[in-house]
């Protein structure tokens, strides 16, 4: 489940070379793109050149063995986001540049994805990321399926301070073994790690559980879960912190409101409404105790609507804000 280590992977080129060849790009095919057609060039590139303006793609259409890898890492951090309480952005296959003092683009690369674990402390100045003004991101993940980032890429990451990349080999019909290797930062180095730093405490090999799955099992779910509390409890945040996640609950936390107030009001004889969306929509934002109090004290339907409608009319006059049960 390990790739080659980068010392391996350099030893064919000349040191500090910045020449770039076909060899170094396995698995892509290259041809000219000149600089002034590169911003309208709408496909996938995986390097280019600015001193050649040679650009190297893969030699494989795109397909779900390189796709769906990343699209699922994406929906996996929005879980991991609700869990832990707080945002992650990704941004897909974003254009990572490095540019001269003149502005003029000296390379432009493409990951399958990157992701930023605080995008509420980064500011990206412009549509591409520039390696050595933006904030780089926390995790980058290469699909390698019919190509091997090994071989070039990988030292490119290193060289402009990337700090974790993942290697991702996906299935028995990819080039190399199936597995993820991890690739941390250390020093001016990548050692491969069992586990992210970035994620901390997930471990390589429930991350190529997770990535390849089909459909993700419980035990990857758990992994996940596990590692999304565990950097929550870390920067002291909690599920309730995200936003989605604290509508969800109060959406539940309403519904078991309404279906209380229901049986209540149906162990009176007394018939408001027909199930608990229809009463939730009569309680509107009515807190717990107001509506059970209406519930217990109404002597028929018309005295309930009329009590809550009054409970809620005097929340609003003493300029409270809307409650949810209590």
């Amino acid at each position: 489940m390990s790739a080659a280590s980068l010392d391996e992977v350099r030893t064919d080129r000349e040191p500090g070379s910045t020449r770039y060849r076909d060899e170094d790009f396995p698995g892509c095919e290259s041809f000219h793109l000149p600089a002034g057609k590169l911003e309208s060039y709408e496909y996938r590139l995986e390097f280019w050149d600015g001193d050649t303006e040679t650009a190297w793609k893969v030699c494989e259409p795109t397909s779900i063995y390189h796709e769906q890898p990343s699209r699922r890492l994406g929906r996996m951090a929005e879980r991991v986001a609700s869990l832990r309480g707080s945002a992650i952005e990704t941004f897909g296959s974003a254009d990572l540049v490095r540019v001269d003092a003149s502005g003029r683009k000296c390379w432009l690369m493409q990951a399958d994805e990157v992701l930023y674990l605080h995008p509420d402390r980064v500011r990206l100045r412009g549509p591409a990321i520039d390696v050595d003004a933006d904030p780089l991101p926390d995790v980058v993940l290469e699909v390698d399926h019919t190509t091997d980032v090994r071989r070039r890429k990988l030292g490119i990451y290193m060289e402009s301070g990337f700090p974790e990349i993942w290697v991702l080999v996906p299935w028995g019909s990819s080039v190399r073994r199936p597995g993820l290797a991890v690739h941390v930062r250390r020093g001016d180095g990548y050692r491969e790690e069992r586990s992210s730093r970035a994620f901390p405490g997930w471990r390589a090999e429930e991350i190529f559980r997770a990535l390849t799955e089909a459909p993700m099992s419980e035990v990857a779910w758990r992994a996940l879960e596990r590692t999304a509390r565990a950097m929550g409890a870390r920067e002291g945040t909690k599920p309730e912190d995200d936003p989605l996640t604290r509508s969800i609950s109060l959406e539940a936390g309403m519904e078991m409101l309404a279906g209380n107030v229901l049986t209540v009001l149906k162990a009176r004889g007394i018939t408001v409404a027909r199930d608990p969306a229809e009463l939730r929509e009569l309680l509107g934002a009515l807190s717990g105790d107001a509506a059970m109090e209406a519930a217990l004290a109404c002597t028929d339907a018309a005295d309930f609507r009329r009590r809550i409608g009054e409970q809620g009319a005097g929340s609003l006059s003493a300029g409270d804000p809307p409650s949810g049960p209590g």
